[in-house]
């Protein structure tokens, strides 16, 4: 046998498997391969896929629409969302994305913080609390971001194997300090949750200034503790998968100055705020408090009619100014490129719970792209909210 022979079946080991699997297909299905048109099998080949797979069998994903909380600050109180809380129970899903950014993200982020101002905003404003709370649990661990991640990991896979009733309390507390050091501070809130006033005040893992940050950040006015959290913490569930992204940096940087002056001067995108869709949500919102329930507005924000007059007023007009430098369109397409990678984040998140059922907890904005995106996906089912009313 010749030397380069022995070297071969490696090679083989990659591509073989591939060419034969293509000759087999085109024996099989020959009229695919001689019938198609150009280009068609791009439209197409999701559809083989989804056709293969029942649609009762594949994994579920509802895009609960939301309204950021903190705008009702002043006036919230837990008995506004019981009545959602109580839909939601029956979908009982088996993991919840929340609109925050993911450890993984921010570490990688802050490797780039020299490459330009647009990172250093993003670390010290949407990734803050990450940072501040997550240096500290590292020093405590002298430990690293990504060693963290796979520590928590670990300690997930055990804790899920034990169940919520039977994870000690100083475990749960133990495994908050690691979220932290992985840069997942909500998951370490939701861990802090669900210790008992007495647990909290005689654990020994989380030293007094992080234990009262986790206190905190239990405490605020926002849609992931208020909502996600609460669930997760009722379903049992130990951990919120975090999978916000932004728009490319490096590309946004390039038009945003010439952004900001094309907004400035365009009366067309001045006026949007002002639109009947915003102006009747605003309205119904402030009777939902009166009422105590909040409920009706989220029927609103989930609503088709909803999201179709979003998307024309908010990102429509992006379509209509015809700047003459193109920031508009560009604005929007960033925009879809910070939605397209959101959808991956969530596909990746269903990937580990095949025919399982997946909650996405997501300002309204957001859900009329990240549901055209999923839709187009093999293996996933849209819910939509008035499902869950039937049921």
């Amino acid at each position: 046998m010749r030397t380069h022979d022995r070297q071969r079946p490696s090679t083989l080991w990659r591509i073989a498997p591939a060419a034969a699997l293509l000759g087999i297909s085109a024996m099989i299905f020959p009229s695919v391969y001689s019938q198609s048109r150009p280009g068609s099998e791009r439209s197409e080949a999701i559809s083989r896929l989804k056709s293969i797979q029942p649609e009762s069998s594949r994994t579920c994903v509802l895009i609960l629409a939301t309204f950021h909380l903190k705008q009702i600050a002043g006036t919230f109180k837990p008995g506004l969302l019981d009545s959602l809380m109580t839909r939601l129970e029956k979908f009982k899903p088996d993991a919840i994305c929340i609109e925050a950014l993911p450890g993984s993200r921010v570490s990688e982020i802050e490797l780039r913080r020299s490459a330009g101002p647009l990172y250093s905003e993003l670390l010290d404003g949407f990734a803050a609390r990450h940072l501040k709370m997550g240096k500290r649990a590292l020093d405590i661990l002298g430990t690293t971001q990504p060693a963290a991640g796979a520590k928590v990991r670990e300690l997930l896979a055990v804790a899920r194997a034990s169940g919520p009733k039977r994870t000690a309390a100083a475990e749960r507390a133990a495994l908050a300090l690691w979220m932290l050091a992985a840069y997942e501070p909500d998951s370490a809130a939701l861990q802090w949750t669900y210790l008992s006033e007495n647990e909290k005040k005689t654990q020994k893992a989380l030293p007094p200034d992080l234990a009262a940050a986790l206190e905190a950040e239990s405490a605020k006015v926002n849609e992931v503790p208020a909502i996600a959290a609460r669930l997760a913490r009722k379903l049992g569930l130990e951990s919120l998968d975090a999978v916000d992204d932004f728009e490319d940096l490096v590309s946004y940087a390039e038009i945003t100055l010439q952004l900001e002056k094309d907004i400035q001067s365009s009366p067309l995108l001045a006026s949007v705020a002002k639109a009947s869709v915003y102006t009747d949500a605003a309205a119904r919102l402030e009777a939902c408090i009166r009422k105590g329930d909040l409920l009706s507005q989220f029927v609103l924000l989930n609503s088709a009619g909803y999201a179709a007059a979003d998307v024309e007023a908010q990102w429509g007009a992006f379509l209509r100014t015809r700047f003459a430098s193109g920031s508009d369109r560009g604005r929007l397409g960033l925009w879809e490129n910070r939605n397209l990678k959101i959808a991956a984040r969530i596909r990746a998140v269903a990937a580990l719970h095949p025919g399982g059922r997946i909650l996405v907890v997501y300002g309204a904005a957001h859900k009329p792209f990240l549901e055209a995106y999923l839709e187009r996906t093999a293996d996933v089912r849209l819910v939509t909210f008035d499902e869950l009313e039937a049921r």
